[in-house]
């Protein structure tokens, strides 16, 4: 029975923690495309493209390679953001 409770208890901070990550995930995208892709162009430029998530990771390592400071991390993040906020 403490077995089953402990399963329980440990199941429900699991599940209570995914729309967190979740939304993490996605305000640090939406910060990362406000702070490092404003430096050269209005965030406008890029929300206003709908791009699979090949071509958003052209883009992004097009833009690595003319200066974009994002660590492998920070690509990911943003690469995540824009695919699935700006898809076609």
């Amino acid at each position: 029975m403490k077995k089953l409770l402990f399963l329980v208890v440990v199941m429900g901070f699991v599940l209570s923690t995914i729309p967190t990550a979740i939304v993490y995930a996605e305000t640090e995208g939406a910060n990362l495309l406000e702070e490092r892709c404003s430096v050269c162009h209005p965030t406008s430029r890029p929300k206003s493209k709908q791009k699979t998530p090949e071509q958003w990771e052209t883009t992004v390592n097009r833009m690595m390679g003319k200066g974009a400071k994002l660590t492998e991390e920070e690509k990911v993040i943003l690469l995540d953001f824009l695919s699935k906020t700006y898809k076609p």
